[in-house]
C-alpha cells in the first residue's frame, strides 16, 4: 500500500471519528507540511483530548487540557494577533489569537486579566497570561485549542492521556502553511574575569566578543540582558548583531524573562517592568540582595526573607522563606538556600519545602536542580524532588541550568554538558567569571 492510501484511510477513520463525536474535525495534513510550527504553550498533564476527557467523554470539548500550577505563564504557540483577550462565561479569562494560514489558537480558564490586548502582534512564546481555573474549570489548567478556518484541529496525534507535555516544544502535528520559527539558539553567554561578555550559539560554534566592562549577564530566549562597570542595566534582544538597549541606571543585577525585566538597584530597591520600551516601571521591594524570573513568576529576597509573586507584576507577594541567601525560579518550581541548606518546592507557592543538601547556590530549571556547595562541588539530579544526585564538577565557582544543558565554572573555564548528566564537558570560553544559558 503506497503511503498516500495509508493516508487516506486514516484521514476518513479520523473524519468518521470526528462525526460521531459530534465534532467537525479538520485532520491532521499529510506529512508534506511543516511539522512542529506550532510549540506547547506550558508544560505539564494531559487530562483531556478532544472528547476524551481520559476516563469520560464530552462532545463539545474542543481542545487539549494541561494541568498545571495556577500562575504558570502562558505563550504563544505561534505569532499572530490578538483577536480576543477578555472574559468568556465557560473559559473565564480567555484569549484568541489569530495565525497565518486560516489557524486560529485559544487559550483559557487564565487566572486573571490577559497580558495582550485585542490587536496586538504577539511573537511565538511571548506571555499571554498565566494558568488559573476560572470559567467553567475544576482546577488550574490550560484548555488549548487549534483551528483552521473555523473548524477543530484534530490535535489526537499530538496528545496522550495522562503523558506530559513540556512548554515550548514542537506540537508534534504537521500544519499546512505555517512555516517554523527560527529556534533560539543554544547560547551560552560567559562573563570573563577581566569584564567581557562572550557568547556562543552552539558548544564548538565561534566565540563572540559582544560587549566589554561586564559585571553580570542573564538570558532568555534570544534576550540578553547585563550589568556594566557604570551600573547601566542594557538589553540585546533577538541576534548578536543587535543593538544594545539601555534599561536602567545605577543598576547591580538584572534578570530577563521573555520580555519581562527585573532590576535591582545600587540602592537595594527592586524593579520590574514587562516590555522592552515600556517606562511603566514598579517599585517592587527595598533592602533587596537577590532577584529572580522566571516563567511569570517574580522572587526576592527583601531583609533576609524570600518571596515570590506570580503573574502581573502589582500581584501580591508570599512569602516562602523566613531567611534565605539564594533563590532560584522555574513554572512548577521554587528554590532557595535556607540556614546552609538547599531547599525545593514544587506546585502552589504554599507546598512544602524538600531539603535537597548542603549548598550556597541553587539553581531549578525544568525538570533538574542543580546545587554547588562551599567547597565547590557542583550535583545535579534529574525528575522527581527526591531523585538521586548526580557528582558533576570539583571547584565550580557558578553554575546554570537551561533544558537538558548544565554548565559550570570550573578551573577558569565556562563548561557545558548535553543532553544527560554523564555526558562529556565541552569547555567553551576560558577565563571565565559567571556562565548563564538561554532558556529556550
Amino acid at each position: 500500500m503506497t503511503r498516500v492510501s495509508a493516508w487516506g484511510r486514516l484521514r476518513a477513520i479520523g473524519v468518521a471519528a470526528g462525526v460521531l463525536l459530534g465534532i467537525a474535525v479538520v485532520p491532521a495534513q499529510p506529512a508534506s507540511a511543516q511539522t512542529g510550527a506550532m510549540i506547547q504553550p506550558v508544560g505539564g498533564r494531559v487530562t483531556g483530548v478532544l472528547a476524551n476527557r481520559c476516563g469520560a467523554t464530552d462532545s463539545d470539548h474542543y481542545g487539549v487540557d494541561i494541568a498545571g500550577n495556577s500562575g504558570m505563564a502562558i505563550g504563544a504557540a505561534y505569532p499572530g494577533t490578538v483577536a480576543f483577550a477578555g472574559w468568556t462565561s465557560g473559559g473565564g479569562n480567555m484569549v484568541t489569537l489569530s495565525h497565518a494560514g486560516g489557524y486560529q489558537t485559544r487559550y483559557l480558564h487564565m487566572v486573571g486579566a490577559a497580558s495582550v490586548a485585542v490587536g496586538q502582534q504577539v511573537g511565538q512564546g511571548q506571555v499571554l497570561g498565566h494558568v488559573g481555573s476560572t470559567g467553567n474549570s475544576t482546577g488550574p489548567h490550560l484548555h488549548f485549542e487549534i483551528r483552521r478556518h473555523g473548524a477543530v484541529y484534530d490535535i489526537r496525534p499530538a496528545y496522550v492521556c495522562g503523558g506530559t507535555v513540556t512548554k515550548g516544544a514542537p506540537i508534534n502535528l504537521p500544519f499546512a502553511d505555517l512555516t517554523p520559527v527560527n529556534a533560539v539558539p543554544d547560547r551560552v553567554l560567559v562573563v570573563r574575569t577581566d569584564g567581557t561578555l562572550a557568547a556562543k550559539e552552539s558548544l564548538n560554534g565561534t566565540v563572540h566578543e559582544l560587549k566589554t566592562n561586564v559585571t553580570r549577564v542573564s538570558a532568555d530566549r534570544d534576550r540578553v540582558a547585563v550589568i556594566s562597570t557604570n551600573g547601566a542595566a542594557e538589553v540585546k534582544a533577538g541576534g548578536l548583531t543587535a543593538g544594545w538597549v539601555t534599561l536602567f541606571h545605577n543598576a547591580r543585577d538584572v534578570v530577563v524573562d521573555g520580555d519581562r525585566y527585573v532590576v535591582l538597584g545600587t540602592d537595594g530597591r527592586a524593579w520590574a517592568k514587562d516590555g522592552l520600551y515600556s517606562a511603566n516601571w514598579a517599585h517592587i521591594s527595598s533592602n533587596t540582595t537577590v532577584i529572580d524570573a522566571a516563567d511569570g513568576r517574580i522572587g526576592v529576597i527583601e531583609n533576609g526573607v524570600a518571596k515570590v509573586k506570580e503573574g502581573p507584576i502589582n500581584a501580591s507577594w508570599h512569602t516562602v522563606a523566613a531567611s534565605a541567601t539564594d533563590l532560584s525560579l522555574d513554572g512548577a518550581r521554587i528554590g532557595v538556600v535556607e540556614g546552609g541548606t538547599a531547599k525545593v518546592k514544587e506546585g502552589p507557592l504554599n507546598a512544602a519545602w524538600v531539603n535537597q543538601a548542603a549548598g550556597r547556590q541553587v539553581v531549578v530549571e525544568g525538570y533538574r536542580i542543580a546545587v554547588r556547595d562551599d567547597s565547590g562541588n557542583a550535583y545535579v539530579k534529574a525528575g522527581p524532588l527526591n531523585g538521586s544526585w548526580e557528582h558533576v564538577a570539583t571547584g565550580a565557582t557558578d553554575l546554570d541550568v537551561a533544558g537538558n544543558r548544565i554548565a559550570v565554572v570550573s578551573g577558569g573555564w565556562a563548561r557545558v554538558k548535553e543532553p544527560n548528566l554523564n555526558s562529556y564537558w565541552v569547555d567553551v570560553v576560558v577565563n571565565a567569571r559567571q556562565v548563564a544559558l538561554a532558556n529556550q
